[in-house]
Parts: C-alpha cells; sequence; structure tokens
C-alpha cells in the first residue's frame, strides 16, 4: 500500500509537472501569437523570400538626326555572400560535387574549418579559369573578409554573364550570385565628351548632359516579390507581386554629328600642328541658336575618364567654363554701342595717328601704322586706335552697359553644367586705361560660349537670343511626341540698323586688306573678325610671347545658316603666325567649308565658283536629297 501510494504521489506530481511544461509551452505559443508572430513571420520569410528591384533603364541621348550617343547597357556584378561560403550545407553540396561523393561523406570527412577552407580553394579554383584570373589571389580575396558580400568582377556583359552561371550550376557552387546592373555606353566615346559628361558608379548624372538632364533620365526603379531556395535560386512558381520599372525619358541634343566629326579632326589638327595649351571650338545655326557642335582640348575618354595622347584629362568643358581675355572679337560691343546710338556710321573717319596715340595721357598703340580710316576700314584692319576713338564719345558708363546688353558677365543659361558668368571690372574701379583696354578685349574675362552668343547678336539682327544644345526630351513608347524646352524669348541688344553696320565692318574684315582673308570661303560671303591678345595668367600678368588667337563668324553674311568660333590658347608658333588671322580663321574655313554641304546651305554668290565646282556641289546637293528620302522616317 505504501509504495502503490508513492508510486502514485509521483505520478500526481509528473502529472502536474507535465500540465505546468504544457501550461507555459501554451502560454509561450500566445505570447509569440499575439505579439511576435509579425516580427518571427518577417524574420522567417526573409530567408526564403526576396524583394527584387528591378532597375529602370537610364534614358538615351541622341543627337537632333536621332544618332545614338549614349545609352545603358545590362551588366552583372559577381558578388560572393560571406553567409554562404559559411553554410555547411551549401560548402558540402559543392565539395561533394568536387570530390565525386555525397554531402553526407563530406560532412563525415572534414571538420567545418577546413571544410570551408577547401570550399574556398574550390571556388577560387573554378572561378580562376572562368575569369582568367590568378587563383591564389581570388582565393584571398574569399578568406579576407567574413561578413557582408565580397565583389569578384563587375562590368560583366550578357554573354559572360551566361557562361559564369552555367558553371555555377555546373559545379554546384552556392554562395555566388551574379547581381543585375547598368553600365552607361557611348558608341562615339572620343567624341563630344565634355558636352555629354558622364555618371558614376550608382549610374547618377554628375557632369555634362548627364547631370543636366539626369532627373528625365532617371525613370522610375521597378520591384517583384519571389521565392528562393537554399542556393538562393529563384522558385519562378513562386514568384509574387511585381511592379515594372519605368523607363527614362530620352534626351535629343541639337547637335550635329556631322559637322561634330569635322570639329573633333580640326581640334585634334590644331593641337598635333600648333601644340597650344588648349583649344575650343563652337559652330551654332543663327536661325534658331541651336549649338550643333562643340569640342575642346584636351578632352578625354567616355569610356574610361582617361586623358587622350599623353594629356591630363579635362572633364570640364572649358566652352562654358573657362575665362580668356577675347582680345580684338571684342570690338564689335564699341562698334555696336556707337553705331546704335548714331555717334559713328561705318564712313565716319577717324585718325589713328600713325600708330601711336597719346592725347588722353597714356599711349595707345597700333600693330601698324595707319593715318585716317573709315571706321569700317579700322575694324577691318583691327586697329586699337580706330575702334578706341569711335568708341569714345559713348563714355565708359554707357560702354559698360552695353557690354552687359551683350550678355557678358552672366551665364548664358545653355543646358550645360558649371558655366561661369565670366568677370566684369565694375565701373567704379576703372583704372585710368580701362575704358580704352576693354574696348580692345582686354580687361574683360568671358567665355566662348559668351563670345558667339554675342556675334549671334549680330547675326539676329540686334537680337540677344539665349543658345541652347536641347532638340527636345522624348517618353517611351511609339506614340510619345519630343517635347522641346520653353521658348525663351530674345532681347533687343542694338538696333536693326547698328547689326547691319556691324555686319558691313565684319564683311570688310574678311576681304584682302582685312586681318580676317583666310576665313572666306569662295562662294558665300563671310562675315568674320580676328582677335589676338596677350595671355593673361593669374597672379602672373600678361606674359611675353604668349598668346590667345580667335575667330568669330558667320555665313550666308545676311542669312546666316551657320556661325562659328575658335579659340587657340597658346598656340606654339613665330611671328605673325600667332594672330587670329593666320592661325584660328583657317580652321574656321576648314570646318565650314564641308559644314555648308552638310547642312544642305546654298552659296550666295555662285558667280565666284567655277563651273566644276557648281556641277560638283549640285551632284552633293542631289546626293544628300536622296540620302534625306532613305532615310527619313
Amino acid at each position: 500500500m505504501i509504495l502503490d501510494r508513492g508510486l502514485k504521489n509521483r505520478l500526481v506530481i509528473a502529472c502536474l509537472v507535465l500540465v505546468l511544461t504544457l501550461s507555459a509551452l501554451s502560454l509561450r505559443l500566445f505570447h509569440i501569437e499575439v505579439f511576435s508572430a509579425e516580427r518571427l513571420g518577417a524574420e522567417a520569410r526573409s530567408h526564403y523570400e526576396y524583394k527584387e528591384a528591378l532597375p529602370a533603364r537610364r534614358g538615351r541621348i541622341y543627337d537632333q538626326s536621332g544618332e545614338l550617343l549614349a545609352r545603358s547597357q545590362t551588366v552583372f556584378t559577381l558578388v560572393a555572400d560571406c553567409h554562404h561560403l559559411r553554410d555547411q550545407m551549401l560548402a558540402c553540396i559543392g565539395l561533394g560535387a568536387h570530390e565525386n561523393v555525397s554531402a553526407q561523406t563530406i560532412r563525415k570527412r572534414y571538420l567545418p574549418e577546413e571544410m570551408y577552407a577547401r570550399y574556398r580553394e574550390y571556388i577560387a579554383e573554378c572561378l580562376a579559369e572562368t575569369l582568367r584570373q590568378p587563383r591564389h589571389e581570388i582565393a584571398r580575396v574569399l578568406k579576407e573578409k567574413t561578413v557582408g558580400e565580397i565583389v569578384l568582377a563587375r562590368d560583366i556583359e550578357d554573354d559572360f554573364a551566361r557562361q559564369i552561371r552555367a558553371m555555377i550550376d555546373e559545379k554546384e557552387i552556392g554562395g555566388l550570385y551574379l547581381r543585375r546592373g547598368a553600365r552607361r555606353y557611348y558608341p562615339s566615346p572620343l567624341s563630344l565628351t565634355q558636352v555629354i559628361g558622364y555618371v558614376d558608379e550608382n549610374g547618377e548624372g554628375v557632369a555634362g548632359i548627364e547631370k543636366v538632364f539626369d532627373e528625365e533620365m532617371q525613370g522610375r526603379p521597378g520591384y517583384r516579390y519571389c521565392e528562393r531556395d537554399r542556393s538562393r535560386r529563384e522558385i519562378h512558381a513562386y514568384r509574387g507581386l511585381e511592379v515594372d520599372p519605368v523607363p527614362g525619358k530620352d534626351v535629343y541634343l541639337s547637335i550635329n554629328m556631322g559637322v561634330q566629326a569635322l570639329v573633333e579632326r580640326e581640334l585634334d589638327a590644331i593641337i598635333d600642328k600648333y601644340r597650344p595649351e588648349k583649344v575650343t571650338i563652337i559652330f551654332m545655326d543663327p536661325a534658331n541658336s541651336e549649338v550643333i557642335a562643340m569640342g575642346s582640348r584636351p578632352h578625354f575618354d567616355l569610356s574610361n575618364r582617361q586623358g587622350i595622347r599623353g594629356m591630363a584629362p579635362v572633364r570640364r568643358n572649358p566652352a562654358v567654363s573657362d575665362l580668356y581675355q577675347p582680345g580684338s572679337t571684342f570690338k564689335i560691343v564699341a562698334y555696336s554701342g556707337a553705331f546704335d546710338k548714331g555717334l559713328a556710321t561705318p564712313s565716319t573717319e577717324v585718325d589713328c595717328h600713325m600708330g601711336l596715340y597719346t592725347l588722353d595721357g597714356f599711349p595707345l598703340k597700333d600693330h601698324h601704322p595707319y593715318g585716317r580710316l573709315t571706321a569700317r576700314m579700322a575694324f577691318a584692319k583691327s586697329s586699337n586706335i580706330g575702334a578706341y576713338l569711335i568708341a569714345r564719345p559713348l563714355n565708359k558708363n554707357l560702354f559698360h552697359h552695353y557690354v552687359e546688353k551683350f550678355g557678358f558677365g552672366e551665364e548664358t543659361g545653355i543646358e550645360l553644367t558649371a558655366e561661369s558668368p565670366g568677370r566684369l571690372i565694375p565701373v567704379n574701379r576703372w583704372s585710368r586705361t580701362s575704358f580704352s583696354s576693354q574696348v580692345m578685349g582686354y580687361e574683360v574675362a568671358v567665355t566662348p560660349m559668351q563670345m558667339i552668343t554675342a556675334y549671334n547678336v549680330i547675326a539676329n539682327g540686334g537680337i540677344h537670343r539665349t543658345p541652347t544644345i536641347l532638340r527636345g526630351i522624348k517618353g517611351e513608347g511609339k506614340d510619345a511626341e519630343l517635347v522641346k524646352g520653353a521658348d525663351r524669348p530674345g532681347r533687343r541688344v542694338i538696333s536693326d540698323n547698328a547689326a547691319q553696320q556691324v555686319l558691313q565692318c565684319m564683311m570688310e574684315a574678311m576681304e584682302e586688306h582685312g586681318t580676317a582673308t583666310k576665313g572666306d570661303l569662295v562662294g558665300y560671303s563671310v562675315a568674320g573678325k580676328t582677335g589676338t591678345t596677350r595671355k593673361h595668367v593669374e597672379n602672373v600678368g600678361y606674359v611675353a610671347g604668349r598668346y590667345i588667337a580667335s575667330f568669330a563668324g558667320f555665313l550666308p553674311a545676311h542669312q546666316p545658316r551657320l556661325l562659328g568660333l575658335v579659340v587657340i590658347d597658346d598656340p606654339r608658333a613665330d611671328g605673325k603666325q600667332v594672330y587670329g588671322g593666320a592661325v584660328a580663321a583657317p580652321s574656321f574655313k576648314t570646318i565650314a567649308e564641308e559644314a555648308v554641304k552638310i547642312m544642305g546651305i546654298d552659296p550666295d554668290l555662285p558667280e565666284e565658283l567655277d563651273p566644276s565646282t557648281t556641277a560638283s556641289l549640285a551632284v552633293t546637293d542631289q546626293r544628300g536629297a536622296e540620302q534625306t528620302a532613305e532615310g527619313g522616317e
């Protein structure tokens, strides 16, 4: 009886313990269900459920005719997950395939640390053959990091990615993944580099058009939910919610790649011939103020952002960011102001004092001794004394007012990054010689973009128009239309009559007695102006024997279709060869002779052409028409 009672007590105690244990478990389960279910569910799902980002295709960049300038190319990054490299099951499967035994045999054969080390060696051996990299180097990279991810290769193109994926499946390697991404591809990586700009490693624009229109080209990324097995491979049958990405918009530039190719070729020729510090060339269509070509040297390679021909890379755009003192090309401001106020006409005579003027208490010199010249002739011969005497009645305040009206001292507003407003000295800080110096294009600092925009004022009959490099933006889809930017109205700077008078002076400069004859084209009336200024170095001053040579001009003179500017900084040549008329004007002519054919600009002086040339042009025009008919959309 005593034994039975003792057994009974033990049974009662055991039952009580069991009841309490089950009750505690029930309470724990209730607590988990009520308070922790959501958190633990999310943690569990994280092991097999995966939210995959679907990147949006970045918008493309085209020229005005639809020639591709930039697009995004799908690439992959090969990464190793450090956590999965120490997953015992994955290691057993991989080593089992390598040693041709079962995973269970591998588990019994090696201790964990030895297993992980052998698995890393196995992965390194497989990758070395595929990636063509030293095995020991891959093994070192896999070993030196224990948490997070290890990047093993970047910018893997689609074909090679398929090879790697096939190798991973064949070798039964777990822990290696190919992550989809995008790389910017530039079909012509040595052309228009500083205009197009580039993107960073995250695909965000950091310079040029890539930065200006980054928001429009980014698009909107999508995502999808999917499930993966222990090897992190997707189980397609359990694919969940999917939101498609929205592609970025495409940007169409006003650039004409035919003319751009001419500019790029001439830039290289100038570098080879004159070895300047830098050179910039811009061409514009005055009819709509669109930039059709722009380039500078030195520049860089868009594919790797490295310099060209052993020169250090210049990734900024000197056409809008770099300043220079323009010299005689700036004289159009003084002549425009005097003509606009009726203080002079092209026929007004001035005494150039045989090359030395001292009547205002300071010496003013010309490069040649001239006596009495008309304003038109003084402009054509680029007389400093003549320009000053024409502008002198304006007084310094009114002259400065015209400088500002032409757009100097402020950004032009073109759709490019890092544009400089230039540098003007306030009138109250002028020295005794500042007026005469600025008339000649000294003591002012401008950008090439500002300078060509000023010449566009003359080409447009005295109207200042904001330059643009954008033809329009187009969304995805067949029905998408090219959306142009808002029209920016022009503003009058000088009267149409004054602009025509300056035009007469510019045409005179192209004659045999002018400084710009080497920029003239047979069959076309050309209006132009040369400039040569001593190079000014910051904190040093004007340097003897170093110059900036430039030329600006447009054609046909009375109905301009092509406007160009060439600025050569410190050409290496002797004597008069550094003058703008001898160095820069010929480059304008070289480009313009071919550009008129590309743009279909008919000669306005056909009588200057001999019959054989006229016939050649007719054939060219016919072929161009046929090509347009065949390639048009």
